[in-house]
């Protein structure tokens, strides 16, 4: 078996109801997210995805059905009662594993909220 991994970027705007700094006002930022995929390599020699996992354009797809289109230029609060990027990657990783084709599987999604702070989904085993 092996990984992928491409890098998306969204623009949005939340505030944390409950957080008692800065971040419970009103404010925006540049998300950058991560995401890898892993799985066996297409041996059809006459397939146009061969030697591929999946092709890098097919997962730009997914991914821009399962988050971009609901996240990018949004206010996070409609969608989530607290978004924090702990519960935006758990509901980011259930969207995307939805949306592969079998076979694929999600093994990580890195949801950077700033240039330093991020939050990780992996699969796992129980944790």
């Amino acid at each position: 078996m092996r990984e992928i991994g491409k890098i998306f970027s969204f623009s949005a705007a939340h505030k944390l109801p409950s957080h008692k700094g800065l971040c419970q006002n009103l404010h925006g930022h540049n998300y950058k997210l991560e995401v890898r995929v892993a799985g066996l390599t297409n041996k059809q020699e006459s397939s146009p995805s061969w030697g591929m996992i999946i092709d890098f354009g097919d997962l730009k797809s997914v991914v821009r059905s399962a988050v971009l289109d609901f996240h990018d230029h949004k206010y996070l609060n409609d969608i989530y009662p607290n978004p924090t990027a702990e519960n935006m990657v758990l509901s980011i990783a259930e969207a995307i594993k939805e949306k592969l084709p079998s076979g694929r599987k999600l093994t990580m999604i890195k949801l950077w909220e700033t240039e330093d702070s991020y939050a990780i989904w992996r699969e796992s085993n129980g944790v």
